[in-house]
């Protein structure tokens, strides 16, 4: 994507959402920056993206978490095969990341943030660059609701009233299918997918007979390209039974 644009979505993503306060670190070398154009290699810039400065203790469990969805690296999973290897590729090793998986509240705080957004306000973008850095966004933060790391942290009573959180975003989705699709509808089957599995759903022969689908289990990659199709249907018959 363009230099232009890479800035346009930090500058975004530095807003926060629903009102949230800013975090009280930022980072100090951003693309389209002479800081970050002097850097040479990859590396370079993943390290210069690390927090320093502060202490980490001393940022809140939803600081940790706007500060890992303003990483300049953040929405680059669009450019690997495998959305989820991409998004660890561009979060795994950075140290603001692993504080707030190491958080007792991560989960419970990064569901707060996802429910309480509202969707519909994509409608209000005055232009399809903002619209489509919004939904990498949000699409990001799908694929780290996929974190086994961060679901394990849900009880095996927290995961229906779950399910069904996610599933009136799907709803909402759905409306807006114009900017919601691809990438964000696959993350929300896979977080169906994973977390019905866990509470021991038994999936119908058309999902459960797919071939590799322990490689969308585990990439988000569906060699069946009905396979999200069926899971998202699955899930409102799930939902709706429960």
């Amino acid at each position: 994507m363009k230099k232009a644009s890479l800035c346009l979505v930090i500058t975004l993503l530095s807003l926060g959402t629903s009102g949230q306060a800013l975090p009280r670190w930022n980072y100090p070398c951003k693309p389209g920056t002479p800081c970050w154009n002097a850097l040479t290699s990859v590396e370079e810039r993943q390290n210069a993206c690390q927090i320093t400065g502060i202490d980490l203790n001393t940022l809140s469990t939803e600081e940790l978490l706007l500060i890992t969805t303003e990483h300049p690296f953040f929405w680059s999973y669009v450019f690997h095969d495998s959305a989820i290897e991409g998004i660890g590729y561009a979060v795994d090793g950075f140290n603001g990341f692993q504080e707030f998986l190491a958080r007792k509240d991560a989960m419970k705080t990064l569901t707060g943030i996802y429910i309480r957004e509202d969707f519909s306000k994509v409608l209000e973008m005055k232009d399809s660059i903002q619209m489509g850095d919004y939904t990498l966004k949000w699409t990001g933060v799908e694929l780290l609701m996929n974190n086994p790391k961060l679901q394990a942290q849900l009880s095996r009573d927290e995961r229906i009233p779950y399910l069904k959180q996610v599933f009136e975003k799907l709803v909402l989705k759905k409306r807006l299918n114009t900017f919601f699709g691809g990438t964000s509808l696959a993350a929300t089957a896979l977080i169906y997918y994973a977390l019905a599995k866990s509470i021991g759903h038994e999936f119908p022969p058309s999902i459960s007979d797919v071939k590799y689908v322990d490689l969308f289990e585990s990439k988000l990659i569906a060699t069946d390209g009905n396979l999200v199709k069926l899971l998202l249907a699955d899930f409102a018959e799930f939902v709706e039974k429960k």
